[in-house]
């Protein structure tokens, strides 16, 4: 009995991996397609070239090197927009994260058994595994380091100042914060993609 369970436990972990590894292919693909329409580039380190951002490396380099505030309202429309409106606009009806769960539950040949008692509000577990690997990209490229020249920062909630901003404003999906020096809490600013 034990080793049936073990067995079974191994399968679910061996096909974990796979989901995540074809979730991390596409979410390659749409950060890629985000920074070539949003027009982002960098500077390369070895030949001081201006470079168009093909990677997330490449994402991280953009942020690091450039702070402005147009840059942010780049980052931000890639991350927080063009995943979810764009996408749904434009390859299907499907946001990007419902679309990948599509493709994975099709490559794999399976379908979720009980997914009519799923509460309202509550995702699957592939589109959570989505959310996840996709919240860890948008983490590893926005990661503090040493290496910093500017202290931007951009986030989708609304900063924790109460005098600065209506406590019950309901973002819309095109308006984002951005801050050009995390350290002055006043310095927080509402902006939107594209601008209004």
């Amino acid at each position: 009995m034990l080793s049936t369970h073990q067995a079974m436990h191994r399968r679910v972990q061996q096909d974990k991996k796979e989901v995540s590894h074809i979730i991390a292919g596409e979410l390659h693909k749409l950060l890629h397609d985000a920074a070539n329409i949003a027009g982002m580039t960098y500077r390369c380190k070895l030949t001081g070239h201006i470079l168009p951002c093909i990677n997330s490396k490449d994402i991280r380099l953009a942020w690091m090197q450039d702070g402005s505030e147009e840059n942010m309202q780049r980052l931000a429309w890639m991350f927080y927009y063009y995943g979810t409106e764009i996408h749904r606009m434009g390859r299907s009806t499907l946001s990007h994260g419902e679309w990948v769960e599509q493709k994975v539950m099709t490559l794999l040949n399976v379908s979720y058994v009980h997914l009519r008692e799923l509460p309202i509000g509550q995702r699957t577990c592939v589109h959570q595994l989505y959310s996840k690997k996709f919240n860890d990209f948008r983490t590893n490229i926005f990661r503090k380091n040493g290496s910093f020249t500017h202290r931007s920062m951009i986030n989708v909630e609304q900063p924790k100042q109460t005098s600065l901003f209506n406590k019950n404003f309901k973002r819309g999906k095109s308006v984002f914060f951005v801050t050009l020096d995390v350290r002055d809490k006043t310095e927080w600013r509402k902006v939107s993609w594209p601008q209004a």
